[in-house]
């Protein structure tokens, strides 16, 4: 296909639009509308400030990758929004574009790096015809769609999770029947025990590593706050120590696969499981890594306590600071928890840990599909990869992938643990619970339409 870009500046692509204090319209309970800043959802709006696709540019804080959206929004004053001249590009390929550009290169804070709407409106970007960018975009998008399918799955097995955790240990559902004695932590089934959380849980914080240890290349990368994005490791952006420091004086901090990572110091509690594809691997300061101390059949257990709203508090009301929180082995040492017994932690492992292996494959096959699609970016914008030569449609293979998959594997968690929610009061309520009402009728919808890849 003979390609041929016109030259535009980025002020005759859109309009660049200021965000707006959210105070008045935010409303988290009721409200139904985005709300967006630089670092991402702040919260849900009862208003929007605009309704249709735009791309999002940071003004203040993160300025470095511009974002999508299609549904009616509302930003906040340090992130632009765009009305997009969709005669002669789309805005999802103007996003395209510009998620090659790193932004912050044209910073112009000192303080908080920062974006000028006169600079952003002299940007020079090449735009093909409309009939091309239909074809990129059919490849690009699906892959998306994709990766937004796998993104939403995973939302509902971890919703999931966290249902059957405090249906088990905070409601004590399954175990009404047992009789009850009173903790420092309240009252707990018979049997059970309050443990000191360094007596159960097996933790680490980071070494300090500073700036003039940082090698180019040839390194082993290692971990900062910024890596653990939306409960992964996202680790193109890590820094690197030389290979004989790290398996030298560092050796005792090398991650291992399995080891759930958690941020404890300025955004507190974002967290992450390691894989295999992520090591070699160095923790580092601000970040702590936790295992079973004792046993491999705990990991369900402390994975859900360590991820629950309860933990989130003690980080929270635990860490001190006063230019920012951190919480750190010290703090750790001060917490209890309740320990059911061997049984019944086994019996919880068996129910959960295929869940949160499952979330770990999918968040593996997000991170392969994302540099699919980030190694095409560039080639398919350029013209170097010619689209009329590509079977667009992927539609049907990636159906096929998703009725292999995740959907069998939740009707195979549902149906196995059929009798088990039938004759627990406990899961009569999970079952009725949102999340499982969502799972199922996500899942009837695609059994309705896709019935035929069942075959």
């Amino acid at each position: 296909m003979s390609l041929e870009f016109n030259y535009y500046s980025l002020g005759d692509l859109v309009k660049i639009k200021y965000g707006k204090n959210q105070k008045k319209v935010q409303d988290d309970e009721n409200g139904k509308y985005p709300i967006y800043g630089t670092g991402g959802l702040m919260g849900y709006s009862i208003d929007y400030l605009y309704d249709k696709p735009s791309v999002l540019i940071g003004r203040k804080g993160s300025i470095e990758k511009v974002r999508y959206i299609e549904e009616p929004f509302w930003t906040v004053d340090t992130l632009f929004y765009t009305e997009v001249n969709d005669k002669i590009v789309i805005p999802k390929f103007l996003y395209y574009v510009m998620s090659l550009i790193n932004l912050s290169r044209y910073n112009e804070g000192t303080s908080i790096p920062s974006l000028r709407t006169e600079t952003l409106n002299r940007l020079d970007l090449p735009i093909p015809n409309l009939d091309y960018q239909k074809r990129v975009l059919t490849v690009l998008s699906n892959i998306d769609k994709k990766i937004s399918l796998n993104k939403k799955i995973n939302k509902n097995l971890e919703e999931l999770i966290k249902h059957i955790y405090i249906n088990w240990f905070e409601d004590f559902e399954p175990f009404k029947g047992n009789t009850f004695h009173d903790t420092k932590l309240g009252k707990i089934p018979n049997g059970w025990n309050v443990k000191p959380l360094h007596k159960f849980i097996k933790f680490q914080e980071g070494p300090g590593i500073r700036n003039w240890q940082y090698v180019e290349e040839d390194g082993i990368n290692f971990l900062n706050i910024r890596c653990i994005q939306n409960n992964d490791l996202i680790l193109n952006t890590a820094n690197m120590i030389s290979k004989e420091e790290a398996n030298g004086k560092y050796a005792h901090f090398m991650l291992n696969e399995w080891d759930l990572v958690i941020s404890s110091s300025g955004t507190l509690g974002r967290y992450a499981i390691v894989r295999k594809e992520h090591l070699p691997l160095c923790l580092n300061t601000s970040i702590i890594r936790f295992k079973p101390l004792h046993s491999i059949n705990h990991y369900a257990y402390i994975y859900s306590y360590l991820t629950s709203r309860g933990f989130y508090h003690y980080l929270l009301t635990m860490g001190s600071g006063s230019v920012q929180l951190n919480f750190g082995p010290t703090h750790l040492k001060q917490i209890d928890l309740i320990v059911p017994p061997e049984d019944v932690l086994k019996r919880y492992n068996e129910t959960v840990f295929p869940i949160i292996e499952k979330i770990v494959k999918i968040k593996a096959e997000i991170n392969k599909l994302t540099k699919l699609r980030d190694t095409l970016l560039p080639k398919l914008m350029s013209g170097e990869i010619d689209v009329s030569k590509i079977n667009c449609d992927l539609k049907i293979i990636i159906r096929k992938i998703y009725i292999k998959s995740s959907k069998l594997f939740l009707w195979r968690y549902l149906s196995e643990n059929k009798n088990y929610i039938k004759n627990t009061k406990s899961n009569e309520t999970l079952l009725k619970s949102r999340t499982i009402y969502k799972i199922n009728k996500f899942l009837a919808k695609f059994n309705a339409r896709y019935r035929y890849y069942r075959q």
